[in-house]
């Protein structure tokens, strides 16, 4: 498959875990005029000779711009305002922070379905979900949204609706206090 689309993609992607990437990009061609970068990001914590090494076996590793460092705030901001595609290709994970700030920045995101991820999105409509290891869905649900710019920026907005109203802060408030709610009554009533 060759990726066409001229925004840069930003595959965020644990460090230390290369090998879902080093999957996909095996049969996946980026051109260097089309695709200027994909940006890998995160924190390394000891894993820096497991990032140099799953580096040297990527395909055209002159596309990618590897930042392996915890990435501060406003670099990190410009990066969301770059990316096409927010791409979570976890093998496994509890909960990531990532997706409801791609969310806040109406970008569609490629997520695996593991830990709590799914529990936040909606595939087809905020994001796509994919099987963990599954190189070939995963590429093929990026082509897509690379493809079709609408769709992608359908996603986008519905995203950033659910940022702003399922995942809200006072949403979280409001069901909390119900679950509280229902713990008090059930303690009254002997249960």
């Amino acid at each position: 498959m060759i990726i066409s689309d001229s925004s840069p993609l930003i595959a965020l992607a644990k460090i230390g875990r290369f090998e879902l990437l080093r999957d996909l990009f095996k049969d996946i061609y980026i051109t260097k005029a089309v695709h200027r970068e994909v940006v890998v990001s995160g924190k390394a914590k000891p894993g820096e000779k497991e990032v140099t090494h799953g580096i040297k076996k990527m395909i055209n590793k002159d596309n990618f711009v590897v930042h392996n460092y915890r990435v501060p705030y406003k670099e990190g901001a410009e990066l969301f305002q770059r990316c096409s595609v927010v791409v979570l290709p976890y093998i496994e994970a509890s909960q990531s922070g990532v997706v409801p700030t791609a969310y806040g920045f109406k970008k569609s995101v490629v997520v695996t379905d593991v830990g709590a991820i799914p529990e936040i999105v909606d595939d087809g409509v905020t994001v796509f979900i994919v099987p963990p290891k599954d190189s070939e869905a995963l590429a093929d649900a990026i082509v897509k949204l690379l493809k079709h710019e609408k769709l992608r920026k359908q996603m986008g907005e519905n995203a950033y609706t659910k940022l702003k109203t399922d995942l809200s802060w006072d949403t979280i408030a409001e069901k909390t206090l119900e679950v509280y709610k229902k713990a008090i009554n059930d303690f009254k009533k002997g249960r």
